[in-house]
């Protein structure tokens, strides 16, 4: 279901978009993604924002946010509360932790967590709010930056349709390309699927890239090709042919959430006894490629990895031009 929960007529979302302007917005976690988030947000309301880096706060503030000096203190005072942060077990500490949010959040108040997590955990955190009458979704995002930074963005939301209703308006100013994927963890269980096959795409993109390279093909004539051919897919379309075969080996992700992305996905597939052979290798080549070039190297060093295994130039070398 795309852009409005089931049954809902014209008058409930014109109250559901008045309640929503009324509330009071809070964001944590202002990094690359949580960033670009919010300051869509931002543009059509006030916000209140919270990073532990100092810096990246003080860039939403100079748009115009307001700052938190600490988590609680954000979220004692509103009645959104949306998160971004690297995993599931980060959001358990700012939740759950010593000094978390959760002491002070207010009966009523709704958490919607945008990190690309565990459904597990996000449904087990939601239970433990749920008894102190605090709602928590999950809305995690796909599209990457520049999507974020355009409003164009797709949000995977799970939550039951009631609370779909009441913060479809406030997601609707980030992006209007939302979808209700059912309950909660819900969106974070699309999200790793769709993660599962955006990331092994990749490796067997540049896979398929090398193999053309060693035999003759250089990568713009192969790109060029695959691109009106079967072979077309939205990581050659997007990723490669604008950067990486340039030598822009910087999308602002890096190997280690890429191999987090996976490894949520393939063990997901294991509790739900469904077999995940490609994921499986597709984590496993993730992680020689984090033994090579580190868990913070951008993730299309990949292509690095796979040129020195398979001794190509896929990727040009400093001071060439792709071939």
């Amino acid at each position: 279901m795309r852009g409005s929960a089931c049954g809902e007529t014209e008058r409930t979302k014109e109250k559901c978009k008045m309640r929503a302007e009324q509330m009071n917005l809070g964001y944590i976690g202002l990094g690359n993604m949580g960033g670009a988030l919010a300051s869509r947000l931002q543009l059509s309301r006030e916000l209140i924002v919270f990073d532990r880096d100092p810096a990246v706060t003080e860039r939403l503030v100079a748009l115009g946010a307001q700052p938190a000096r600490e988590a609680a203190e954000l979220a004692a005072g509103c009645e959104v509360v949306l998160l971004c942060l690297p995993t599931s077990d980060h959001v358990h500490t700012v939740l759950f932790g010593e000094g978390g949010i959760a002491e002070v959040l207010r009966p009523g108040t709704i958490v919607i967590d945008q990190t690309t997590g565990d459904p597990i955990a996000t449904r087990a955190m939601a239970q433990r709010l749920r008894q102190q009458d605090v709602q928590m979704i999950d809305a995690p995002v796909s599209g990457g930056i520049t999507a974020a930074q355009a409003g164009t963005i797709a949000i995977m939301v799970g939550a039951d349709p009631g609370q779909f209703e009441t913060v479809q308006p406030i997601l609707a100013d980030i992006s209007p390309n939302i979808f209700h994927a059912g309950g909660v963890g819900n969106g974070q269980v699309i999200k790793l699927v769709n993660n599962l096959l955006s990331h092994a795409q990749r490796l067997l993109s540049l896979e398929a890239l090398a193999l053309a390279d060693k035999n003759g093909v250089n990568s713009r004539t192969a790109h060029e090709i695959l691109m009106a051919s079967g072979g077309r897919n939205a990581y050659l379309e997007k990723s490669f042919g604008p950067r990486v075969m340039l030598g822009n080996l910087s999308p602002g992700f890096t190997l280690g959430l890429a191999h987090k992305d996976v490894r949520l996905a393939t063990d997901l597939a294991r509790v739900s006894g469904v077999p995940s052979l490609f994921g499986g290798i597709a984590r496993e080549l993730y992680q020689l490629c984090i033994a090579e070039n580190g868990a913070e190297a951008q993730v299309d060093t990949a292509a690095l990895v796979i040129d020195r295994w398979a001794k190509t130039r896929v990727v040009p070398q400093d001071g060439e031009t792709a071939g």
